[in-house]
């Protein structure tokens, strides 16, 4: 495994749960990169708390062995800067399907040739199978990004039907769903499947912080990252192209949980 300076990333937070953020949003260049301007003010008010960072500046990299758009080679530095941030690149992985897979190393081998300035940390895979006869394809996508990068993210969804998959990664989003579909019994946590490498990702949530959930997952259940927007979903739409109305509050209440 990739062993470099950023592989200490997020160090400096002392804190042990955060944040997993898909940051499908454009962070439109200039020097204040306003499409991210609010969550760049978060992190610094919050040094405690880990925020991991998924960017997806076009359902993957971009173009093979390309380097980040300009608006990219000018943000993601500064979310790099923060000490208390990983950075996520997001690679589909179309549930392993074996048309796909070229691209798929396309993808993380792409991100392993941006610019030090602005190559993420790890690799964030999205649309996971997360069964057993998928098992070998993903052992290979994941021993070839931890052999590049520092971290390795996987999405199921769902809690894998094998739980070998826990053994490829050091996070699983195990539960992404709509808020009120959501309940925390759906999680599966124990030692073979331990709340400190498990995410919850909830969108069409409450525009104020859930703070009963916060604190039964955080608190309670251990849970290493949780998230909630109030961004919808609505015909297919992405519902990570906009921060939470009230993140800094929702930040805040995540860093109280994580303290208790």
């Amino acid at each position: 495994m990739y062993t470099g300076l950023r592989a200490a990333a997020a160090a400096a937070a002392t804190l042990s749960s955060g944040l997993l953020i898909p940051l499908y949003i454009n962070p439109v260049g200039g020097p204040d990169c306003s499409g991210w301007a609010a969550l760049l003010s978060t992190i610094t008010a919050h040094p405690a708390v880990p925020f991991w960072t998924i960017i997806n500046p076009n359902s993957g990299p971009g173009d093979p062995n390309t380097q980040a758009g300009p608006e990219y080679q000018q943000c993601i530095p500064q979310l790099l800067d923060k000490p208390n941030v990983v950075v996520l690149g997001y690679v589909a992985t179309f549930e392993a399907e074996p048309s796909q897979q070229a691209r798929v190393t396309t993808d993380i081998d792409t991100y392993n040739g941006w610019a030090i300035a602005y190559r993420p940390d790890g690799i964030f895979f999205d649309q996971v199978s997360g069964h057993t006869a998928d098992f070998t394809a993903y052992q290979t996508f994941t021993s070839h990004a931890s052999s590049l990068f520092s971290f390795v993210a996987l999405n199921p969804g769902s809690a894998p039907q094998d739980i070998a998959y826990y053994s490829l990664a050091n996070l699983l989003l195990t539960a992404e769903n709509f808020y009120d579909q959501f309940n925390p019994s759906q999680l599966s946590l124990n030692s073979s499947t331990p709340a400190s490498k498990q995410a919850v990702v909830l969108h069409d949530g409450p525009s104020t912080p859930p703070t009963s959930l916060i604190s039964q997952l955080i608190t309670t259940n251990d849970i290493k990252a949780f998230y909630v927007t109030d961004d919808v979903q609505a015909n297919n739409q992405n519902p990570y192209d906009m921060l939470p109305t009230d993140l800094e509050s929702f930040v805040t209440a995540i860093e109280a949980a994580a303290s208790a």
